[in-house]
């Protein structure tokens, strides 16, 4: 009887010690994230979408750590690279920008985690196209832009034009504004990469995507008659007086509020700063459209093609201790994080939500229509070109602005310094290998 009652026992306690596996607690799984939206509508977004992530995933803990841009952007994430110390899930940029990343061995491959939820169906075409790196995707886009020309509508009605379509149009325009008195173009000179805002959607005009995104990649030159002719239309533009006489001691910011406070008929910019035109402190709130830059005489680049394109992305750390709950989180934070801040007018969706436009930012469906059938696209030069090109690059366009080189020399001093750095990328390469 006693050995009877031992063995029960004994069967008892291992009953209830797997009874006690069985109930353990799931382990808690803390994922960080990296980036730079801190204090606007999308760390809004971030915020509200990383409670209802961690409500459906008990299990998830999400931390945060964001910088300010130009911080985050030029020193913290590539310093963090260097060592694989970034976040889990971290923002990146596509193009030139996250090839170092890429080939650091920084970013996890993302392709198949894609293909086997289908996550390819939900986005929009063309969408991935600045986060393929070989064969392999490592980026996740957070929403699209594209350059185009913000409109007050009352100074074109004032001064009975219409929109310009075409370079001559264009050209008029300015000549009726300055003739009356007005600044007819709002640009900050004093910020290199503001002066390319124009240049590389003259590019595109002249040259067309194709041609532009095999150049900026070292497939073609640079020093061509397209890119000599972007320079020639930017000066043209400079000497008709489009631009205020102080442009060069402007700042991009102070150039977009002279074009807010109803002062300046025109500004170029991107989709972005249509969250900025229903802003109620813009006086010229409700007075705004949009257009594509005007088509130039025997350019190549039609009215569909547009400087943009999908750049902004996160990224999934190579060295993750939960891969797959990483990217699992990264993609669904992207998805809502691209749609949600389409309806906030932080950017085009490169998603494919079901969004009711009446939700939505007016200029910001504005430029969804135009973008609607866009034929191809190029990103900012700043963020295409690699290391020491980009300082290159704004120094020459304000070289050009301020008159101290010609077209010609802008275009020779341009392929100069991308065979430069794309030269010192490959030997970098090499001695990493």
């Amino acid at each position: 009887m006693k050995k009877k009652m031992a063995l029960l026992m004994a069967i008892a306690m291992v009953v209830l010690t797997l009874a006690g596996c069985g109930k353990k607690e799931e382990e808690t799984i803390t994922l960080t994230l990296w980036h730079s939206f801190g204090g606007g509508v999308s760390q809004d977004v971030i915020d509200d979408f990383i409670e209802m992530y961690e409500k459906d995933h008990p299990n998830i803990k999400i931390v945060q750590e964001n910088a300010q841009i130009e911080e985050y952007q030029f020193r913290k994430l590539k310093v963090a690279v260097a060592n694989n110390s970034q976040g889990d899930v971290f923002l990146s940029y596509g193009g030139g920008y996250s090839q170092s990343i890429v080939d650091a061995g920084a970013a996890l491959p993302l392709s198949s985690y894609l293909e086997a939820d289908k996550t390819y169906d939900r986005m929009q075409s063309g969408v991935l196209e600045y986060f393929t790196y070989g064969d392999e995707i490592y980026g996740l886009p957070i929403k699209k832009w594209a350059g185009v020309l913000y409109c007050n509508r009352e100074l074109f009605e004032q001064a009975n034009l219409s929109y310009p379509t075409t370079w001559d149009e264009l050209l008029n325009c300015v000549k009726v504004f300055r003739n009356s008195g007005i600044t007819p173009m709002a640009m900050g000179g004093k910020d290199g990469w503001h002066i390319g805002m124009y240049q590389n959607a003259l590019a595109v005009r002249t040259g067309g995507t194709d041609y532009c995104n095999k150049a900026l990649v070292g497939e073609e030159s640079l020093n061509t008659d397209a890119i000599v002719k972007s320079a020639e239309l930017l000066r043209e533009l400079v000497d008709a007086g489009a631009f205020a006489e102080g442009v060069m001691a402007l700042s991009a910011d102070e150039a977009q509020m002279e074009f807010f406070m109803g002062k300046v008929p025109m500004y170029y910019s991107g989709s972005w700063t249509a969250a900025d035109c229903e802003n109620p402190e813009n006086l010229i709130q409700g007075k705004i459209d949009v257009v594509p830059m005007p088509l130039v005489d025997g350019g190549v680049g039609d009215a569909t093609q547009f400087s943009g394109g999908a750049i902004d992305c996160y990224m999934v750390n190579s060295k993750t201790e939960h891969p797959d709950e990483a990217v699992a989180f990264a993609i669904a934070l992207t998805e809502y994080q691209s749609n949600e801040g389409y309806k906030l007018g932080d950017g085009v969706t490169a998603w494919k939500g079901d969004i009711d436009d009446s939700e939505v930012n007016p200029v910001l469906v504005e430029i969804n229509k135009l973008t609607d059938s866009a034929t191809g696209y190029v990103l900012a030069w700043d963020t295409f070109l690699q290391g020491t090109a980009i300082d290159a690059h704004y120094n020459l366009l304000q070289e050009l602005v301020g008159g101290t080189i010609t077209p010609e020399e802008f275009a020779q001093k341009m392929q100069e310094a991308n065979e430069k750095a794309l030269s010192e990328a490959a030997n970098a390469e090499e001695t990493a290998e």
